[in-house]
């Protein structure tokens, strides 16, 4: 009897929304007060059997209840292995898709062999443009330091004034005084020649970068073939602020030198051979002032000019035809101070 009335109580609690399956599961997780409390009502059933009841009966009603609640229990048991073996099978399943990444990425240690082997490629590469970049400027100082060398090995012939009077002369002009640079066997009648030999027709025997004449004294200063006589550096540093100081402000420069350009254009058309075109790059070499050191194209050397106190510029001709040479001329203005 009593036995009966704590099942039906079970029963009924285990219904209660909110209370029942915290019960149960209390229950679940503390089988053996449920056991001990079950026991005591048995023998206390036995003690005061109802009346017209069998004693057995009793006994056998409350060992199946027992059984069917012992039953109830593995059966939430298995549930909970068989949901237990569930995940543990999903984490293998991770488990296992993660060994196999891992198996596929490099190891750590071949990864940083990767990085340093990609770094030391750039790094030579580096190194190697670096040593470039540093031999070609030794070249380049190298090939200065030795044309500065030719060019002060080379003796500066004494300043002579051959035509005092006809250099007054011009001087005195309303259109100034007008020079020829270079003039050789072509002097100019209307401008004062200057070259180094004492040609017929020269004015003034004197290097172009020691002319005898005051500063801001020339109006109009030519020099046809001649540029190309000198060193880039020897013309930079020695010619360029020679004629700058003898010009006056607002003095016109004018340039005639083979137009590197159109002379390489040319003979890549096959219009001009290889031998003219190393005659006319190299000069013809015949006496001393007959070399040739470098060679321009327009827009080379009117970038140079202004990088020196020049302005104004204008390349009237480019390309023209000069014998076997092909030649530029350029016109430019002493506009701002010269840079050092």
């Amino acid at each position: 009897m009593i036995t009966q009335a704590l099942y039906r109580l079970y029963g009924w609690l285990i219904r209660i929304p909110g209370i029942g399956p915290r019960l149960d599961l209390w229950v679940r997780r503390h089988r053996h007060w449920a056991y001990r409390l079950r026991d005591q009502a048995l023998r206390l059933d036995r003690l005061w059997p109802l009346r017209g009841q069998a004693q057995p009966n009793a006994s056998t009603d409350a060992r199946l209840q027992d059984l069917a609640w012992m039953l109830a229990g593995l059966r939430d048991a298995v549930a909970q292995v068989q949901q237990r073996l569930q995940t543990l099978e999903v984490r293998l399943q991770t488990l296992e898709v993660r060994q196999q990444t891992l198996e596929q990425r490099p190891s750590p240690a071949q990864q940083l062999d990767d990085v340093l082997s990609r770094h030391h490629h750039a790094l030579n590469l580096k190194v190697d443009a670096t040593l470039q970049a540093l031999l070609q400027r030794v070249e380049r100082a190298e090939r200065q330091l030795g044309q500065a060398t030719v060019q002060a090995s080379r003796p500066l012939a004494a300043s002579r004034i051959l035509s005092a009077a006809k250099l007054a002369e011009h001087m005195a002009r309303p259109q100034g005084l007008w020079l020829e640079l270079g003039c050789g066997e072509h002097p100019d009648p209307e401008r004062i020649n200057v070259d180094l030999r004492p040609l017929p027709g020269v004015d003034i025997v004197a290097d172009v970068t020691q002319l005898p004449l005051p500063d801001a004294s020339v109006a109009d200063l030519r020099a046809a073939h001649l540029v190309e006589h000198f060193t880039a550096q020897h013309f930079v540093t020695r010619v360029l602020p020679e004629w700058y100081r003898v010009l006056a402000p607002g003095a016109v420069l004018r340039l005639i030198t083979p137009d590197l350009s159109a002379m390489l254009q040319a003979h890549l058309r096959g219009e001009l051979s290889e031998p003219d075109l190393v005659h006319v790059l190299y000069g013809g070499q015949d006496y001393e002032g007959d070399f040739h050191y470098h060679a321009y194209s327009p827009d080379a050397l009117a970038a140079l000019l202004r990088a020196h106190g020049f302005g104004s510029i204008d390349i009237v001709a480019q390309g023209r035809r000069n014998g076997l040479c092909l030649e530029f001329e350029l016109i430019a203005r002493k506009t701002t101070p010269a840079l050092a």
